[in-house]
């Protein structure tokens, strides 16, 4: 009884940890994709320089 209490209480850091993984593997991929097309966009409005 214990151990499913133990396993429900890390239930929603589990849960959340496999959110922020997708996100941030989505975001890599999104990256990969499409940053050349984010950089160029960047320097066209000069914020480039920034970063």
């Amino acid at each position: 009884m214990i151990e499913v209490v133990r396993l429900q209480r890390w239930l929603p850091y589990a849960a959340l940890f496999l959110a922020g993984t997708l996100f941030s593997v989505a975001v890599f991929l999104g990256w990969m994709r499409f940053g050349g097309a984010i950089f160029l966009s960047l320097i066209e409005s000069g914020l480039a320089y920034c970063f």
